[in-house]
């Protein structure tokens, strides 16, 4: 069966029970997981997906289910490390939401969880998931895998186990290994068109004074504490490195919504800085500034808030950076990633560079900490476009600039395009554990020969090691952020590469 999860093939499901149905039910035990997948740089934030799929158990089953969520990257767990918790809790159903690099740490889970108990159903969740479904369950410790929002498709799921009832192949962006051994590839997934009927994530599992002493997405921390957020779904634009884990269908919450989340994360857990996880708060913009300006009304001088992801550059204006700092804003991250116009056509991001530009002066007026991340090697760049992109950063006013090396990701257009260059090398690559990404020369230096890795450390060596950018750091961090956010640094920039995985044989 052809796996179809583009925009068109996202619908909404409607589950088979109605949410309050509750009848003979086996009680089940739930396991979710992030799992721990060493990395350089490791950075840690409450793992909102499995957050919101916990409520949403809750909400479903009601006391009729045991669910156990535990971030295995926060405290560094080994598969050893969750060997005792596995034979206590006896799961039914462990749920994995993992990004690549996390893959093969879910399966050295799902495996050592089989041993203890084959009858375990094991699920694949995440971004990992999206479009992969055939190869997850290739991996025989794995036995279902969700494409897409699981918010109310992985609850109906496991109703329709714990009644004992069939599983059926009417629930969208399921698919799973079936009694025979064949595979049960889902067409569609779930799309949710009004995500305010969705409850709040499930925060009185998170450790929040435990997160704020860790490096996290913003690179910074001015409250006590923080929260991610999801404020909106889905992005229309058309990038083709991107995951697209929510579809091109573009929804978002009300800002009664919002504020309502705010206000019960305030007042029960002291949070008072939120980290906007979207992936583009930015496009609806009378909801961006009404939402900021009723913050700033409720809690004056009081609210922090840090976008370490879900800005698009080239269509923010004064009014709404105003409103945005004027609310508490000040640190934002902005995705400028190749300055080269070519290159930009080439991954389908359009981004009106001299806007974005312009974006980066408004925020820097304001005294905004301000992040660019840019990606260095995409298939057929060149050495100049990896200059200039270089050089836009060392000119351009801006607090931190994070380099990265591309990473053809299969299942996307941008992996198609690096397999025209060099098929053999693009494959087997992806073999490789992006998790420890850095470890290994990139992509782009074996297909083309350019000391990319060399140039990157010589880029952050040009960038940070300036009294413009030291005074910037100072002016910005709190000793104890700055230290955090130092460390990181310096894994990165010292971070040499390995030698290169071997080289497939063939041009």
């Amino acid at each position: 069966m052809v796996i179809a999860t583009d925009a068109a093939a996202a619908v909404p499901f409607v589950p088979t029970h109605p949410v309050n149905e509750v009848g003979s039910l086996r009680r089940l035990n739930v396991l979710l997981l992030k799992p721990y997948q060493k990395v350089v740089a490791a950075i840690q934030s409450p793992p909102l997906g499995l957050l919101y799929l916990t409520s949403s158990l809750r909400e479903r089953f009601g006391d009729d289910i045991t669910i156990k969520m535990i971030d295995m990257k926060v405290a560094e767990m080994s598969v050893e490390d969750l060997l005792p918790l596995l034979r206590e809790f006896q799961p039914d159903v462990i749920g994995f939401s993992a990004l690549n690099f996390e893959a093969q740490a879910s399966y050295s889970v799902a495996r050592a969880a089989k041993r203890i108990n084959p009858n375990i159903i094991t699920v694949m969740g995440g971004p990992y998931a999206l479009n992969n479904s055939v190869a997850v369950l290739e991996e025989a410790s794995m036995d279902w895998v969700f494409e897409g929002p699981a918010d109310r498709t992985f609850p109906e799921a496991l109703y329709r186990l714990a009644c004992n009832t069939e599983l059926n192949d009417d629930i969208a962006g399921f698919s799973r290994r079936l009694p025979d051994g064949s595979l049960h590839l889902s067409k569609k997934q779930d799309f949710i068109p009004d995500i305010d009927v969705l409850p709040m994530p499930a925060w009185d599992l998170v450790d929040f004074a435990l997160y704020a002493g860790k490096p996290n997405h913003a690179a910074n921390l001015k409250g006590k504490r923080y929260a991610p957020l999801f404020t909106s779904r889905g992005c229309p634009y058309l990038c083709n490195y991107c995951h697209d884990i929510f579809s091109k269908k573009f929804v978002y919450h009300s800002v009664e919504r919002v504020i309502a989340d705010i206000e019960h994360l305030y007042t029960n857990y002291g949070v008072d800085e939120f980290h906007i996880e979207d992936d583009i708060f930015n496009l609806h913009k009378p909801r961006v500034r009404e939402l900021m300006r009723e913050v700033q009304r409720r809690w004056p001088g009081k609210m922090k808030f840090a976008f370490p992801n879900g800005l698009r550059a080239d269509i923010l204006d004064k009014e709404t950076v105003d409103a945005m700092c004027n609310g508490g804003t000040y640190a934002v991250c902005i995705a400028i990633e190749t300055v080269t116009p070519r290159l930009q056509t080439l991954i389908e991001k359009h981004l009106d560079i001299a806007k974005a530009k312009h974006a980066l002066e408004l925020f820097n007026a304001r005294g905004i900490q301000v992040t660019c991340f840019f990606m260095l090697g995409f298939p057929t760049e060149t050495a100049k476009e990896v200059e200039a992109t270089i050089n836009f950063a060392l000119t351009t006013p801006m607090t931190l600039a994070y380099f990265f090396t591309v990473i053809p990701q299969p299942n996307t257009p941008l992996f198609t395009l690096a397999l025209k260059e060099n098929e053999a090398i693009t494959l087997d690559a992806a073999k490789v554990d992006s998790g420890s990404y850095r470890d290994y020369t990139s992509w782009y230096e074996r297909v083309y020969g350019y000391p990319l890795g060399r140039a990157i450390r010589r880029a952050n060596l040009r960038f940070y090691f300036t009294p413009r950018r030291v005074f910037y750091a100072l002016k910005h961090w709190s000793l104890r952020s700055l230290w955090v956010t130092f460390r990181v640094f310096l894994q990165v920039v010292f971070n040499r590469s390995a030698v290169a995985p071997p080289q497939p044989s063939g041009d």
